[in-house]
């Protein structure tokens, strides 16, 4: 005699609920909408603004993958500025994540290969006719595809980072798509320095 619901001692009401492919959950620093609002506490923002945290919006989402390569770059820009936020998931982890905080510091076309080792020159805070330098040594070359979404849309290119670092933890990552690049230096931040506030999303009509 069966069991009420059983066959062979499995459940027969769950074999469908059980097939049905389950949805991940959303990390929040993982896709997050256009027009969302992301505030920052990093010690950078603060000594820029002098507030103990201040809101971007969300204007320009960059999603590049690859092998091994899981990386977010979303530009937020307030009524002054615009920088980046970057968002790298950590190869070999399910949910683990590195935040970064970025400018976008040039943007030309290629010129001659990149070299293995870059000095860029920052201005002195401390001493407006004086430059600091910066020197930066290439750690890898990454091929992706990266999802460029704002306002107007999604677009779709195939590009290549070339990832940089200095002796004092500052890093400079260059993507290159086609012949156009595009330089953005940084440094590492904590997930307790950004909040999301994520926009409503658009839902589809139904027919």
């Amino acid at each position: 005699m069966a069991l009420f619901g059983r066959k062979d001692g499995k459940s027969l009401f769950g074999r469908r609920k059980d097939a049905e492919p389950k949805k991940p959950e959303r990390h929040e620093l993982v896709d997050i909408p256009i027009d969302s609002m992301i505030e920052l506490s990093d010690i950078i923002t603060y000594e820029e603004t002098g507030d103990t945290s201040h809101a971007f919006k969300l204007v320009t989402r960059k999603k590049y993958e690859g092998d091994s390569l899981r990386r977010y770059m979303y530009h937020v820009r307030d009524a002054e500025e615009e920088v980046v936020i970057g968002v790298d998931h950590v190869a070999g982890t399910k949910d683990d994540y590195e935040v970064s905080r970025w400018i976008v510091d040039d943007e030309c076309e290629l010129g001659d290969p990149l070299p293995d080792e870059m000095t860029l020159y920052f201005p002195d805070p401390e001493n407006e006719n004086e430059d600091i330098a910066v020197e930066y040594n290439r750690q890898d070359v990454i091929p992706g595809m990266l999802t460029l979404t704002n306002a107007e849309g999604e677009e779709k290119f195939e590009v290549e980072l070339h990832e940089y670092a200095s002796d004092n933890d500052e890093y400079m990552s260059i993507e290159r798509c086609g012949d156009w690049l595009t330089f953005y230096v940084g440094v590492l931040i904590t997930q307790s320095d950004i909040v999301v506030y994520p926009a409503m999303e658009a839902q589809p009509e139904r027919k």
